[in-house]
């Protein structure tokens, strides 16, 4: 038995998306307390519609920011979940990255004219 099997996670870790990629809608976000005691912090968590949910960073924060705008409005959107190879206290680690799955605009319906002009 592994660790991550003894001692599982209520969060989202990069060990859970490392093999593949997960798509997943959001449901929504809310503060959080992480650990315990003195070490104890609160952070904001991304909720899913199915799955963990997932401690966000101001990366990831900044990132469903640009793409959705304010977090009021995060829910029903969805993104892809990936494991990435990044930096943490000057030490490479593997994190957590989103990619928001933004639905391309519907075209207008005079960008479907099919009549052909006259000659």
């Amino acid at each position: 038995m592994k660790s991550v099997d003894a001692f599982p996670s209520t969060y989202l870790k990069s060990s859970d998306v490392k093999d593949r990629p997960v798509i997943a809608t959001i449901s929504h976000i809310e503060q959080v307390t992480i650990g315990q005691g003195k070490d104890a912090k609160d952070k904001f968590a991304l909720f899913f519609e199915n799955g963990k949910p997932m401690v966000l960073n101001r990366t990831n924060w900044e990132t469903l920011e640009d793409a959705f705008g304010d977090s009021d409005n995060w829910a029903g959107h969805k993104v892809r979940i990936k494991a990435v190879r990044t930096s943490f206290q000057g030490k490479p680690v593997d994190g957590i990255r989103l990619d928001p799955i933004v639905p391309k605009p519907a075209a207008k319906n005079d960008e479907m004219n099919d009549e052909i002009p006259p000659m």
